[in-house]
């Protein structure tokens, strides 16, 4: 699952560069903390910045079909937090 997260926020990026450089440079950022083996917090910090994408992105086709995608990767990372969360200590 960590692969395709990986291959997600890479397309995302090239995806991002036509329409907000910005954008596209913390899309790569998510891309290489997802390839450092994240924790908890860096997920979360990576769901975070996804979600500042998705606020940032402007209205039209283009970023619809951007939206497809960035929708996507965010599953996927909330699927590797939900998956990572350690059980309390008993």
């Amino acid at each position: 699952m960590l692969d395709n997260a990986i291959q997600e926020a890479a397309r995302l990026a090239s995806s991002l560069r036509s329409i907000d450089q910005s954008a596209s440079h913390s899309a790569e950022a998510v891309r290489d903390t997802l390839q450092s083996s994240p924790d908890d917090d860096a997920l979360l910090a990576c769901a975070a910045t996804l979600e500042a994408i998705n606020d940032a992105l402007p209205a039209g086709t283009l970023a619809g079909l951007i939206r497809i995608r960035l929708t996507r990767l965010q599953g996927i990372v909330n699927a590797l937090i939900d998956t990572d969360t350690t059980p309390p200590a008993a």
